[in-house]
């Protein structure tokens, strides 16, 4: 399991948690946390109290924390559709 300097970052400034407590929160993630899309090769998407958390998979089935956002409303779009604002 590994993290992104991006990935890294996001869970500083959107999640609110210490450096030193990224590598356990994400376990906790992967452990926990709700599969919001399907698993495919390029990576997949699950969701952990009230965050988006966005992973790529390695040549080596690895999963890299690519970023984080905080969960759409379940009313607004569909998870699975969920892009970031910048184009």
């Amino acid at each position: 399991m590994k993290i992104s300097r991006h990935g890294s970052q996001r869970i500083k400034e959107r999640v609110g948690l210490p450096k030193r407590a990224h590598l356990r929160h994400v376990q906790n993630v992967l452990k926990a946390g709700d599969l919001a899309s399907q698993k495919t090769a390029d990576g997949f998407k699950m969701i952990y109290k009230g965050f988006l958390y966005i992973f790529a998979s390695s040549k080596y089935d690895e999963a890299i924390l690519v970023t984080t956002y905080e969960a759409p409303a379940n009313n607004c779009i569909a998870i699975s559709n969920y892009k970031s604002k910048k184009k």
